[in-house]
């Protein structure tokens, strides 16, 4: 992983911005060991996955200005125990409305919501007016989990 995209590591863990999506926030946990699921980890991983997870979330939230923070393990491409924190902002949900309708009636469809920004906010795509830069958000998320 880029050391540019690297906002955390320790002896167990890396904390990184996903490199192929735009979306400020959008970082990456992934255990060093040889674990591919939580209940893998030791119990020394697991407290300190705890940690650094709660410590991001709240990191994510205040800096990246997420209303949540979803969390998602798929583990599909890369057995080994990672997780997705996946920054849902208010200038995304309006913009997922934005495409797809005026929805704003009901709560948003939190997977839908994911699989379309992930998809659409890659590469150099502008991002819509009101969102912070990638840089940004990582160069504080950096400061504030050291």
């Amino acid at each position: 992983m880029s050391q540019v995209l690297r906002v955390f590591e320790d002896e167990f863990f890396t904390l990184d911005g996903a490199d192929y999506c735009a979306i400020p926030g959008y970082l990456i946990l992934r255990c060093k060991g040889a674990a591919t699921s939580a209940g893998e980890l030791s119990e020394e991983e697991a407290a300190r996955f705890g940690v650094l997870y709660a410590k991001a979330v709240k990191a994510i939230e205040e800096l990246a200005g997420a209303d949540r923070v979803y969390t998602l393990v798929f583990a599909e491409m890369d057995r080994r125990f990672h997780v997705h924190l996946f920054p849902r902002t208010r200038w995304m949900l309006l913009d997922y409305w934005k495409h797809h309708g005026d929805c704003q009636a009901g709560p948003a469809n939190g997977p839908l919501l994911f699989e379309w920004a992930r998809t659409t906010y890659t590469g150099q795509l502008r991002l819509p007016v009101g969102a912070p830069s990638v840089e940004d958000v990582l160069e504080r998320l950096r400061a504030a989990l050291s």
